[in-house]
């Protein structure tokens, strides 16, 4: 195996395998609770293998990671918005350390309102 099956199955593949190491599982374990061998995901960490998006899925789920953080830092919707990996990393996991689900259910309706424009950012500054 010296070459990869394209750019972004390096790129991914690399992004999971140093999400691996921070959150210290093993390449075994992690193919273990992603349902392949441990030779499968170091093809698919080095990029020799293409992921399927069920396996792609597993594998987020298993490192409890979005999968937009491994999409890119900056990716464009439709209609013009922009995902900005890092942000919303952090809003994902402010909301998953909220403990109070009455809490929680308010700080989500809070960005929903943001969103849709029913708040104004403006009055936050």
């Amino acid at each position: 195996m010296t070459r990869c099956v394209s750019c972004g199955d390096c790129d991914i593949g690399a992004l999971i395998r140093a999400r691996r190491k921070e959150l210290k599982v093993t390449q075994k374990q992690l193919a273990c609770a992603a349902g392949c061998t441990s030779q499968q995901m170091q093809k698919y960490e080095y990029g020799y293998s293409k992921l399927s998006v069920q396996m792609f899925l597993r594998i987020c789920s298993s490192l409890h990671t979005s999968p937009i953080y491994f999409l890119g830092s900056v990716s464009f919707l439709e209609g013009g918005g922009v995902i900005d990996r890092d942000v919303e990393a952090r809003l994902l996991n402010i909301v998953r350390s909220i403990k109070n689900l009455k809490v929680k259910a308010r700080v989500v309706e809070l960005v929903e309102a943001v969103v849709s424009g029913s708040v104004d950012v403006a009055d936050a500054e």
